[in-house]
């Protein structure tokens, strides 16, 4: 919602939600435009996350993964994990990958090669960083990648999910009205606004 605000160029975020991906599921992404993503879908049978960081050396273009990973992810999650939209020449684009079920109490690791062992050279150690929710690290993400400085409360108000409201909207993007947000608040699935 943060880059819904302050980023008008749909084109130029790089994080979105999308509350209407497929029936009964939805979709967390981040595509940074240099080659790293992760997707998260959720799906009424549980959620599958996977990441891809293009220097990994657990990119199947660098190795061809060896064993049939897919196997081992549950069949209820098999189809968000098989999704045609994150292959590229007909390969996953996939360096680390978890699922977990609505029942389980930890996220499953799915290894994608038989001689490696997926750790932080699969991109682990930071491609998902964001998810954390830490307010600090998004406004220095924020100003790093995009060159906005905001308010670290203001920034905190919406990772807390709070409704967005004119006076706020503005102080994040003068350049932006809550009308304006319309479209991506109902895709999002963000909470009320006033």
């Amino acid at each position: 919602m943060l880059e819904a605000v302050l980023v008008e160029d749909e084109d130029s975020r790089v994080f979105d939600v999308d509350t209407y991906w497929d029936t009964n599921e939805e979709l967390a992404s981040m595509d940074d435009g240099s080659g790293n993503a992760w997707s998260m879908t959720f799906t009424p049978a549980g959620v599958w996350l996977r990441g891809f960081d293009h220097e990994s050396p657990m990119s199947p273009w660098a190795e061809e993964h060896d064993l049939d990973w897919l196997a081992a992810v549950p069949e209820a999650l098999r189809r968000a994990a098989a999704e045609p939209a994150f292959t590229g020449d007909g390969l996953p684009m996939v360096t680390v990958a978890c699922w977990r079920l609505p029942e389980d109490e930890h996220w499953h690791p799915v290894q994608l090669r038989s001689s490696v062992v997926a750790d932080t050279s699969d991109g682990s150690d930071w491609l998902f960083a964001e998810l954390e929710g830490d307010g600090a690290a998004v406004v220095a993400y924020l100003e790093e990648i995009h060159e906005i400085e905001v308010d670290l409360r203001d920034v905190e108000h919406v990772l807390g999910l709070q409704p967005l409201s004119e006076e706020l909207v503005h102080r994040l993007n003068p350049q932006r009205r809550l009308a304006d947000l319309a479209k991506n608040i109902t895709r999002i699935g963000y909470p009320g606004s006033t």
